[in-house]
């Protein structure tokens, strides 16, 4: 479980905002982001949601979502692949202000970073009960 604030931290670097002497995230230079992160993280958080192993089925009816972040120390219950590999990608690009090319190259990178997270995902395996009946055993059917 990461925070919104670690999450930031890592988007900060990638968009080489933090501070240079110190490496701080917290900026006067950053602040405007701080302030834009939890509503920029929570456009994507059902997006990414269905591809972290936390991911749960809602009840029957019910679309599955993720709650809403609000603040900087707000916990994300997602694994550490969505958080640290594909979330700041998202937020980066969500924040990027000045230049095209690179919010473009976020994006991008966050939509990879989702596939590689859907290609990996676990799964099982089981059997699947045929409710037709049918075609079993080489017997054959035809139409008449």
């Amino acid at each position: 479980m990461r925070t919104v604030q670690e999450i930031f931290d890592i988007a900060i670097h990638l968009m080489d905002e933090q501070n240079e002497a110190s490496g701080v995230t917290m900026t006067a230079d950053t602040k405007e982001y701080s302030y834009r992160t939890p509503s920029a993280l929570n456009s994507i958080l059902n997006w990414v949601y269905p591809y972290s192993d936390t991911y749960v089925q809602a009840l029957e009816g019910k679309r599955p979502t993720y709650p809403k972040v609000e603040s900087m120390s707000d916990e994300i219950d997602m694994d550490d692949y969505i958080c640290l590999s594909v979330l700041p990608y998202g937020l980066a690009a969500r924040l990027a202000e000045e230049s095209s090319s690179l919010k473009n190259w976020f994006e991008q990178t966050f939509l990879e970073r989702i596939e590689a997270a859907r290609r990996t995902m676990p799964s099982g395996e089981g059997s699947v009960e045929d409710v037709y009946g049918g075609l079993e055993h080489g017997e054959y059917g035809y139409w008449s």
